[in-house]
């Protein structure tokens, strides 16, 4: 989803990168074995796979929550998006 305006970002610490460093052109390619879409609720993240491969994690000091953010860059905007991270979506580096 679009990162909420009325959220306040200085709630939000950095803990992680899901990018890998040493990959200068991530893929776009994405992973759905059960027909998802990319930021579907229920979409896996699986970290070599766009978007998770291009997110940073981070953690809300407010109620403790986990999130993934990314930068959407279209043709004519910028947009940030935010994903709760929960346990059960996380595919292993395979996609498995």
């Amino acid at each position: 989803m679009a990162f909420p305006a009325s959220f306040d970002p200085a709630q939000l610490d950095a803990v992680a990168t899901l990018a890998d460093p040493e990959d200068a052109e991530p893929t776009f390619e994405e992973w759905h074995p059960a027909g998802t879409r990319y930021w579907d609720a229920d979409a896996p993240i699986a970290a070599r796979y766009f978007p998770a491969n291009r997110c940073t994690v981070w953690t809300c000091v407010a109620c403790d929550s986990a999130f993934l953010r990314y930068v959407e860059y279209g043709g004519y905007y910028i947009e940030e998006r935010v994903r709760s991270l929960r346990a059960g979506l996380i595919a292993g580096p395979a996609g498995d």
